[in-house]
C-alpha cells in the first residue's frame, strides 16, 4: 500500500469520494470545502477549495470523462474543468435538497440522490435540465446512487431500510427491503448482473441480482 498525503494546510480535509478519470488520474472530495486530483504516475496530489466551501460529497466521471461532484452541505452539484480545476456549481430545481452523491448514466446524464428532498433527481448536460422524482414512503432519504449497465437507477432509502430501483423509462420505482434492522446502505456499485450495497449498519455486503438488460 503506498499512501499520497495532501498538500500542507488541508489535514482536517475531511475526504469522502473518489472517482478515476479517462487518464488514470484520481479525483476526490473532501466535505470540508475541498476537491482534488492525484497523478498516481508522478504521484502529484493537487487541492482545490470549492467555489462554495463546505460539502463536496460524491463525485463520479460520465463516459466522456467528464468529472461531477455533488456537495451535500452546499445543496448543488459541479462539473470539474480538468485542465484547470475550476470547478462550476450547477444548481438542481429543488432548493435544501442535500446532493449527496452523483452517478453517470451511459448517455453521460448526471444523477442525484437527494438526502434531505428524499428524490432522484437527473441532470442533463446537454439540455442543460433538470427533471426529478419524490421516492416512496411518507420520508424518504436517498443516501447513495449507482447507475447499472442498463441505465436503470438505484438508490439507497434510510427511512425505508432498503436498496430501490427507479426505471427512467416507466418512471416507476421497485423496493428491495434488507431482512436486517438499520441496514444503512452508504454507498452502491455493481457490475453486469449484479448491484452490490455496503451495509454499514450490519457490516456486510449484500448483493442484488438482476436481469442485463432488463
Amino acid at each position: 500500500m503506498k499512501a499520497f498525503p495532501l498538500p500542507e494546510g488541508h489535514a482536517n480535509a475531511n475526504l469522502n469520494t473518489g472517482s478515476l478519470d479517462k487518464n488514470g488520474r484520481l479525483w476526490f472530495t473532501g466535505q470540508s470545502g475541498i476537491y482534488g486530483r492525484l497523478d498516481p504516475a508522478s504521484g502529484k496530489v493537487d487541492v482545490w477549495n470549492a467555489p462554495r466551501g463546505r460539502g463536496p460529497y460524491g463525485i463520479t466521471t460520465t463516459p466522456s470523462g467528464e468529472v461531477y461532484y455533488a456537495s451535500l452541505a452546499g445543496n448543488h452539484i459541479a462539473r470539474i474543468d480538468l485542465s484547470t480545476g475550476e470547478a462550476s456549481p450547477i444548481d438542481p430545481p429543488t432548493a435544501d435538497q442535500g446532493a449527496r452523491r452523483v452517478w453517470s448514466d451511459s448517455k453521460g446524464r448526471i444523477w442525484v440522490s437527494e438526502w434531505d428532498a428524499g428524490q432522484v433527481s437527473v441532470f442533463d448536460p446537454a439540455a442543460k435540465d433538470w427533471r426529478s422524482w419524490k421516492l416512496p414512503g411518507d420520508e424518504p432519504q436517498a443516501y447513495a446512487v449507482y447507475v447499472d449497465e442498463s441505465d436503470k437507477v438505484w438508490l439507497t432509502d434510510f427511512s425505508a431500510n432498503a436498496i430501490v430501483r427507479f426505471d427512467p423509462e416507466t418512471e416507476t420505482f421497485a423496493s428491495f427491503p434488507s431482512d436486517r434492522d438499520n441496514a444503512n446502505v452508504r454507498q452502491l456499485n455493481g457490475r453486469p448482473g449484479e448491484v452490490r450495497g455496503a451495509e454499514s449498519g450490519t457490516d456486510r455486503l449484500v448483493v442484488i441480482e438482476t436481469e442485463t438488460g432488463g
